[in-house]
Formats: C-alpha cells, structure tokens, sequence
C-alpha cells in the first residue's frame, strides 16, 4: 500500500500567522474565505485557507490542525474549511479532557455529515499538568490513559447504538445515542501517539492509526505497535510526524532549516528533493504508512513537497513495485 501524506496546518507559533492577525486587525473574517487580498484585509484564517487549498492541489491525502493552547480551536478551523476543500480528510486534535464524551460524539457525526465522512479525531493530552490545568483539566498525569479510554468508550457507544448506557470513572451516560439524522454515521478515524509500552498497547487495542515522532529507534516502536495489535487481532496504520525543509538543492535546504532554528531538530527532513525522496521510501519501508508533515513556512513548502517531492516519491514506489 502506497503512504499517504497529511499537512499540519500553521497554528498560532506560526510566524506570519501573527502577522497577518496584526496587519488585519479589526476586521472580520468573510466567507469564502480568502477572498479579499488587499492589504489590512487578509487574516491569519486567510492564510490557513491558502494552506489547504495548496494541499488539496498538489495532491495531499489530509490535514491536521493541532491542539494550540494559544490558538484557534482545531475543530472550528477545520469546519470552516470542509467547505473550502472538498477531498481531504481533515483531522482534529484535542484533549480527551476538553469537555463531556458524549457532546464530543455530537460535535463528530454533524461534521461526518456535512463533510461526506471525512473528519478524524486525534486524541492527546499534554504531559505538562501546568498546562493542563490552565485549560481547567485537572485529572492526574497517571490517569490520562484511563480517562482516554473511558472517553473513547462512550464516544463510540453513543454513536454506534441508539441506546448506550455506561458508568465509567471519568465519563458516564444512561440510555444515550444518536437517532434520526445523526444516526447511523461512522466513528472518526481515531488517531492516538506516545512513545512508551502503555501508549502503544492502547493504540492496539482502539486506534486506527498511531502516530510517532520521526526520532530514533523507531522501527523498534513500529514493531512493538505491530506486535500488539497482533495480539489484538489489529492492524492500525503507522503515521510518523515530522517537520520539513525541503528544496532542489540540498546545501539551500539545511541553510533555510538552520535559518528556522532547525538545523539539529531531532524530527526534521531535511535536503535535496532526491534526497528527501529516498529518505521517506525508506521510511515506508520501515512500515510507516503515513506522513503528516508540516513547515515554518507552511505555505511555500506544501507546494514544494507536493509539486517536487511527492511525484519523486510515487515515482520511487511504481518503479520498486514494477
């Protein structure tokens, strides 16, 4: 099977982010997004359409909008733009700790609707409990794991029976599910991530695809994950997140990546698009399935990665497959 390859969408660390929110301020948002270029009038969420528009362009598989304590909220971003791209899949990250289980279920089967079943979730909750806390979730760093099971529990009880009662530790319903119109539609595509055993058997037992950071050792976690969901009798997806400084010259590459500050990054690709090539085949072979890449100048480099980098890649894999 061939990899598929996401985009992170720029968040609010992203540099011409800020920009743009300071060049715009003061005025709202218009919808068809992206629609006004003059100066004062393009936003940061103009800059995001952008991104997107790019990637379903040059032929990406999906998008991903990270859980930024400092930014907008992912599902938001995304719902704004299920209808500026029409094939993606588009995939939300937050904190199983963000709010009840079952209006999370709500929030999911409406957006499976309006956008022909292409949204995901991405579930993770950060290991800084300062930080945490800030965002009012105080449960304990030694029960996340719990709390993120029960949470996919009645999640996914509510939307696959009409009738789902359950009384868990963390989450709790009695006689709910979905009926009439919100009836009958599929569980996101469930996304989970972390390096150690506990994280990995979990992703056995309930992802579809665990996701990894591009850093050492890592076709030993791959077939830790492998070996679980054996186990299980499963077989989620791979995905390795990474960040990308690509260009046709390799020597420009590393210069505009140590520009960034990401010279010694441990999760970077970085070199020549024939360099960069060979490295993610490589990868694939190793059993990544998928890619979810992103960039300090997110919008020069989807168009980079899609119109150089990924043909060179699909040109690799027919040629090994031939």
């Amino acid at each position: 099977m061939s990899p598929t390859f996401y985009w992170r969408l720029p968040g609010a660390d992203d540099a011409r982010n800020r920009a743009f929110d300071a060049l715009a301020a003061g005025n709202a948002p218009r919808l068809p997004a992206a629609n006004d270029l003059r100066h004062g009038r393009y936003g940061s969420f103009d800059h995001v359409v952008q991104v997107a528009r790019a990637a379903e362009l040059v032929a990406f598989d999906g998008l991903v909008a990270s859980d930024d304590p400092e930014g907008d909220a992912a599902l938001i971003v995304l719902g704004a733009l299920a209808r500026e791209v029409r094939r993606l899949k588009l995939v939300a990250t937050f904190s199983p700790g963000a709010g009840s289980a079952v209006y999370a279920a709500k929030k999911a089967v409406s957006f499976q609707r309006y956008s022909g079943n292409r949204f995901g979730w991405a579930l993770e909750s950060s290991d800084d409990a300062a930080r945490r806390r800030r965002l009012g979730d105080f449960v304990g760093s030694g029960d996340l794991g719990a709390r993120l099971e029960d949470f996919v529990t009645v999640a996914r009880g509510v939307i696959e029976s009409a009738h789902f009662s359950h009384d868990g530790p963390f989450f709790s319903v009695l006689e709910g599910g979905f009926q009439g119109p919100l009836s009958g539609r599929p569980f996101p595509e469930l996304t989970l991530a972390g390096d150690g055993a506990e994280a990995i058997e979990r992703s056995a037992r309930l992802a579809d695809v665990h996701a990894f950071t591009l850093g050492e050792a890592l076709s030993e976690r791959i077939a830790l994950l492998r070996e679980a969901a054996l186990r299980a009798g499963r077989s989620p997806q791979v995905a390795l997140r990474a960040r990308i400084v690509s260009h046709d010259d390799g020597a420009r590459a590393r210069l505009e990546a140590e520009r960034a500050g990401l010279a010694h990054a441990p999760d970077l690709l970085v070199g020549s698009y024939d360099e960069l090539a060979a490295r993610i085949v490589a990868l694939h072979r190793q059993g990544v399935d998928r890619f979810e890449l992103s960039s300090p100048r997110s919008l020069d480099e989807v168009y980079r990665v899609g119109e150089h980098l990924l043909p060179r890649v699909r040109q690799l894999l027919g040629r090994k497959a031939a």
